[in-house]
């Protein structure tokens, strides 16, 4: 077992040391983080000035608990919804830099939401995981008031791993509801937290809130599925990234292997020559293999 304090360890949960741009940098690991605040910024700065696209700022709860609708003139009454999660180690980002995906889904039909959270330390983890029940409550009643009739779901990173407590049989999921789920995508995700927040440069002063106790209820890894009948008709990616980490890779194949094992229809998938952090910079561009993939899912 890895010691908590190796700085393999470290290395494995910080997926920027693992990309392969950058090289001609003094550090890669801060300039592909850098780069990634920068593009994606730009990105969410484009919609608007120069695609085109509308947006609704809603909210669901107090502080971060934020919602950002994108359409434009051409998005059907009845077009699916595409919801993101952002990721961020739950301590960072934001709705700024979190709608790379959001043009060409919206060119192609669709209506997006990107959500915003609390972050940690103002929320633990635990209560985080809470307040994301209270968005999928919302996200599902707005689905009903505006006749949406198809959702997909999408996390990134940390928001991969709140997006698995949607299928930890929470009341916010009624059978009613879960057929509208067409596909839940858990991108880069970390799914077994037992060695991660043991690691003060990711849990530094333990501001995830987490101990011996509470670390297996919020590791999907470790939980017990119960409600699988009512993810029938729902597909599953747990994709991951071939330049993330060697961890993060593991993980999401350990975890499409968990949830097959359960009995739902989950599909793993690594895409080659992305990192962790251009797999959802390449969003934005309508023909990348990453952006094809996740409007196409609907035909499949």
């Amino acid at each position: 077992m890895y010691n908590p304090k190796s700085k393999d360890l470290v290395r494995e949960y910080f997926p920027s040391f693992h990309t392969t741009r950058f090289q001609d940098q003094p550090d890669p690991h801060i300039a592909v983080q850098e780069h990634f605040i920068r593009v994606t910024k730009q990105h969410e700065r484009d919609l608007t000035q120069k695609d085109g696209i509308n947006v609704d700022h809603l909210r669901y709860g107090e502080g971060r608990q934020l919602v950002d609708i994108f359409y434009n003139k051409n998005t059907s009454s009845h077009a699916p919804l595409f919801v993101f999660v952002h990721g961020g180690y739950w301590q960072m980002m934001d709705i700024s830099t979190s709608c790379s995906l959001v043009g060409p889904l919206v060119r192609h039909g669709y209506r997006v939401a990107v959500m915003d959270y609390n972050l940690c330390p103002a929320v633990t983890l635990e209560k985080l995981i809470q307040e994301f029940t209270e968005f999928l409550n919302w996200i599902f009643d707005y689905a009903e008031l505006t006749n949406v009739m198809e959702i997909h779901f999408a996390g990134h990173s940390a928001g991969a791993h709140m997006l698995a407590h949607v299928l930890k049989g929470i009341q916010a999921v009624s059978p009613q509801r879960s057929k509208k789920v067409e596909a839940l995508i858990f991108l880069c995700g970390v799914y077994d937290l037992r060695e991660l927040y043991n690691l003060e440069s990711v849990n530094p002063n333990n501001i995830l809130g987490l101990n011996e106790r509470n670390v297996q209820s919020v590791s999907p890894m470790l939980w017990e599925y119960n409600d699988v009948a009512i993810w029938s008709s729902t597909k599953m990616y747990v994709v991951a990234a071939e330049n993330d980490s060697p961890t993060f890779i593991e993980q999401s194949r350990r975890y499409a292997e968990l949830l097959n094992k359960n009995g739902f229809k989950a599909t793993f998938k690594i895409f080659p020559k992305y990192d962790h952090f251009d797999i959802i910079e390449e969003t934005a561009i309508d023909e990348s293999e990453i952006s094809r993939f996740l409007r196409n899912i609907r035909s499949e």
